[in-house]
């Protein structure tokens, strides 16, 4: 049995008092057709009468209640309404310029991190020939007949030696992943996400058996069929008796 309905002194407090009366027989009335709900099948021509006859007098309760809802609330929406037009282009025109500067922000640093990786591979180019040439002069000098010659590739070795450590030097730092003002920083971060599905047919059988693809799927199927089709594979679809409530004659 559903237990009566009742409304607290604070929810009260907010309404006018011809509002109050209005609620109050309004309860009274829910509660008189919930209350008279026969549990269990009907079982005569005159309790589908008068369950009907419920029905009627409920669906006409709740157009009045709504109708004394949006009494209080329409106005209070509007309010609303007109507080946030205020706001709103202020908001609207901070958000287009967050996404602008994030793109721009964004295109920035990564080319930066593409111009400091190619400067570090052209220094990992420089330091790896150096060091070839060092090792060949080293190998030249113990190589070497003569003092001359000797000093001469030790000369060469000791030059691509210094090469290496400028190289090393001139080779730049990885590129900071953030921007730090007085204000606050700005910072990038990598996600993995999908960017398209190609195949439906390659999609693993696990994924289309999640909650949320079955929802989603059972919501286009549905239109399907409200648009005229009675026979898609794998769906199951039949006639569903509903019953339609209209009050008056």
């Amino acid at each position: 049995m559903t237990p009566p309905c009742t409304v607290s002194e604070g929810a009260l407090m907010l309404l006018e008092e011809n509002e109050v009366a209005k609620l109050t027989m309004f309860v009274a009335e829910v509660n008189q057709i919930t209350a008279s709900v026969k549990v269990g099948p009907l079982t005569s021509e005159g309790e589908a009468v008068q369950l009907s006859e419920l029905l009627s007098r409920g669906k006409i309760a709740v157009k009045e209640l709504d109708a004394l809802r949006r009494e209080k609330v329409d106005p209070l929406n509007d309010e609303v309404k007109a507080i946030n037009g205020i706001f709103r282009p202020l908001t609207d025109a901070l958000a287009a310029f967050e996404q602008g500067a994030k793109r721009s922000l964004l295109a920035w640093q990564q080319a930066e991190r593409a111009r400091i990786e190619r400067e570090r591979r052209e220094a990992q180019r420089k330091i790896e020939e150096a060091a070839r040439k060092e090792a060949e002069a080293v190998a030249r000098a113990e190589a070497a007949k003569s003092q001359k010659a000797r000093d001469k590739a030790m000369a060469q070795a000791e030059d691509a030696s210094r090469q290496q450590m400028a190289a090393s030097i001139q080779a730049p730092d990885l590129p900071a992943r953030g921007i730090r003002t007085d204000s606050g920083t700005s910072s990038t971060k990598e996600r993995w996400v999908l960017h398209g599905i190609h195949d439906l047919d390659a999609v693993p059988l696990i994924y289309w058996r999640d909650d949320a693809v079955v929802e989603a799927l059972t919501k286009v199927v549905q239109r399907a069929i409200r648009g005229g089709q009675r026979e898609i594979p794998g769906c199951s679809i039949g006639l569903e008796e509903g019953l339609a409530v209209r009050v008056g004659v």
